[in-house]
């Protein structure tokens, strides 16, 4: 994927404005979860000497948010405001103060357009007076905001390996078993039989019997009956750090019946879907409302409808589920599976 390193352009449309604009080779739906979601914002926002070290996200209209930035020499900024309005995947309108300046208060209005996989994202930012506008100007904050730009445009870069296809679709998972009320770990899945709890001990059952044999130890997380949300992620962190690093993420090791793999291979082939899936279980067991990774449901439909008759007959599929043909990736998906969509 090529990048547009430095290509972020600031225009002054009005005495009280700025329009920063910058390109990106890649799909919106991508563009928007790495503005938008913590776990990515805390890997790119801020220049890399001074990187946020805190973010918070309330992503709906009358939420809030705040970013905590900390300088090499230790020294903290923040940053917070409220969503006025949301069109989720192309336009969030939010106030934002500069915690340094409390009675600059800017409107802010990012929208993003999406043109042959190139995403252009524009910030219109609206300030009260000329004078807030220029100090913002004036503030350097122009080669900042390049530095950021790039950091977001290598995040977007890597976005098709292994690793970074795995981080998304687990940090999923890993926010919906977050938002699982105590109480609720017991109610009935989709899954025949099974309640949300089972959700997580089939994962951290089947997925160490299968991968360890590539020589990863998965030992030490707490039991699922005990901590759910921790077994999850002890196995997820397990997985995500053998990614991570390039020399295990190669080894190769006897899968089963799909054969030799490298541990890489296994986990997107055998394991992300699985992840994927029980991501829609647990949501929808739980009484969540959750959108599943907007790249990576319709590649994985694509894949898996032309292996329909395959895959049904080995027994880990019930009845494919009829939906309308204007449906939705994330419900024909679902319906595929044999899920009946909510």
């Amino acid at each position: 994927m090529p990048t547009r390193l430095a290509s972020a352009t600031v225009t002054l449309p009005s005495d009280t404005e700025i329009l920063i604009t910058r390109s990106f080779e890649a799909p919106a739906a991508l563009v928007w979860a790495t503005l938008t979601e913590p776990r990515h914002l805390l890997r790119w926002w801020g220049p890399s000497w001074c990187p946020l070290v805190s973010c918070q996200v309330d992503l709906r209209v009358g939420g809030d948010w705040r970013y905590v930035a900390r300088s090499t020499e230790g020294n903290e900024l923040g940053w917070h405001g409220t969503y006025i309005d949301i069109v989720t995947g192309h336009r969030i309108e939010s106030t934002e103060v500069f915690e340094g300046f409390p009675d600059a208060e800017s409107t802010n209005v990012m929208t993003l357009t999406e043109t042959d996989g190139v995403t252009t994202l524009r910030t219109l930012v609206r300030h009260r007076s000329t004078e807030n506008r220029n100090g913002h100007v004036q503030s350097g904050m122009e080669a900042g905001m390049q530095e950021t730009f790039d950091r977001l445009d290598g995040l977007l870069d890597a976005s098709g390996t292994a690793a970074e296809r795995f981080r998304r679709v687990a940090g999923r998972f890993t926010d919906i078993a977050a938002g699982v009320a105590d109480d609720a770990w017991e109610r009935p899945a989709p899954c025949e039989g099974w309640v949300a709890r089972d959700i997580v001990r089939h994962m951290v059952s089947w997925v160490p019997h299968v991968i360890g044999r590539g020589g990863l130890d998965f030992a030490g997380g707490p039991s699922v009956d005990r901590d759910p949300l921790g077994a999850w992620r002890h196995l997820d962190t397990s997985l995500q750090a053998a990614l991570d690093d390039p020399e295990v993420a190669a080894r190769r090791f006897d899968a089963g019946p799909p054969g030799e793999l490298s541990i890489e291979a296994a986990i997107g082939m055998i394991v992300m879907g699985d992840v994927l899936v029980h991501t829609w279980d647990l949501a929808t067991a739980t009484g969540q409302q959750v959108e599943l990774d907007p790249v990576i449901v319709p590649e994985m439909l694509a894949g898996m409808e032309p292996l329909d008759e395959m895959l049904r007959a080995s027994g880990h599929y019930g009845p494919r589920v009829a939906v309308d043909d204007d449906a939705d990736d994330q419900t024909k998906l679902v319906a595929f599976t044999g899920r009946r969509p909510v």
